[in-house]
């Protein structure tokens, strides 16, 4: 596997992303290896892309700025610390432990990160309205290089108007992580397009696997999106990939799936619904070209 994953809980119970109109920065760190590190990078639900600074030194006050484009109210942010490509590169590039954020009135927070690679869930004090959040870093953890980078930061809010992921996500098995990462359950709904879960069953090909989401509390729910697979095309032809699977909701009731052989998300409705989780057991599976293992890229779900 070539991916970078996660398997750490990422959107409060509850809670909407907030969809960033434009992001500034201090600097960036010119492109190499055809990588850019551009600031747009922190918004485009990739972990494969990060935000590096280009400043001397550890980057220590250097910051970035979202504007939402009018006032928002937000309760949690999430920031992947580092450059989350693989293992190696989150430990070339220096991460985030002490950040500051400033609102649009002056107003600010202090955030410790912990310097590991997981998802950090930053829950402010009380819910703030604003239309910007500059972080500034104040301390870092050192690399093995110079400078400082994040590769993803999404904004929560308490509206939830579109389709939303799961509070949380458990497995019948996890495949074994490796040097590019892990393949949690909790990958397969959060909310990034280049991470997945993939089975840990070796003497299956993944049938009768099965994930769980979890809500956090009892929603209406009237349909599922799911991407399945691998999230790119090499990947994808790779590994093992649903046919069919059978939803079971958290009210006793349950619904059946037939998937396209496609790498894009397909979307699945139903009558309206309120439960409190959702568990998919897959029934068939194709098999891929490479790994005999079944994985999923993500999941959400429709009110």
């Amino acid at each position: 596997m070539i991916l970078p994953l996660i398997a750490l809980l990422v959107a409060p119970v509850e809670a909407a992303s907030v969809r960033v109109s434009e992001w500034t920065s201090s600097s960036s760190a010119a492109p190499t290896d055809a990588r850019s590190f551009e600031v747009s990078n922190l918004s485009d639900s990739k972990l494969g892309s990060a935000w590096v600074e280009g400043e001397d030194g550890a980057g220590l006050g250097s910051w970035v700025m979202a504007d939402f484009g009018s006032a928002r109210t937000l309760n949690t942010i999430s920031v992947w610390g580092s450059h989350w490509y693989n293992v190696d590169y989150f430990g070339h590039y220096a991460r985030p432990k002490t950040i500051v954020a400033e609102y649009a009135d002056g107003k600010t927070e202090e955030f410790t990160l912990h310097d590991e690679q997981k998802v950090q869930v930053l829950r402010l004090k009380a819910p703030v309205q604003t239309q910007t959040v500059k972080f500034r870093v104040r301390a870092v953890y050192s690399g093995k290089g110079p400078d400082t980078g994040i590769s993803e930061v999404k904004f929560f809010d308490s509206a939830v108007e579109g389709p939303f992921t799961a509070a949380s996500v458990s497995a019948s098995s996890e495949a074994v992580g490796d040097a590019d990462g892990n393949y949690g359950g909790q990958n397969a709904s959060d909310g990034i397009v280049d991470s997945m879960w993939c089975e840990g069953n070796t003497s299956s090909d993944g049938t009768g696997e099965w994930l769980e989401l979890a809500l956090g509390t009892k929603r209406q729910v009237s349909g599922i999106k799911v991407r399945a697979g691998a999230p790119t095309l090499d990947l994808f032809k790779a590994v093992n990939r649903p046919t069919t699977a059978s939803l079971r909701f958290s009210d006793g009731s349950s619904e059946s799936i037939v998937f396209k052989d496609m790498l894009f998300e397909q979307t699945f409705t139903f009558s309206p619904r309120t439960i409190d989780r959702v568990k998919l057991n897959f029934t068939g599976v194709k098999k891929g070209e490479k790994y005999d293992d079944l994985c999923v890229s993500e999941i959400t779900l429709v009110p």
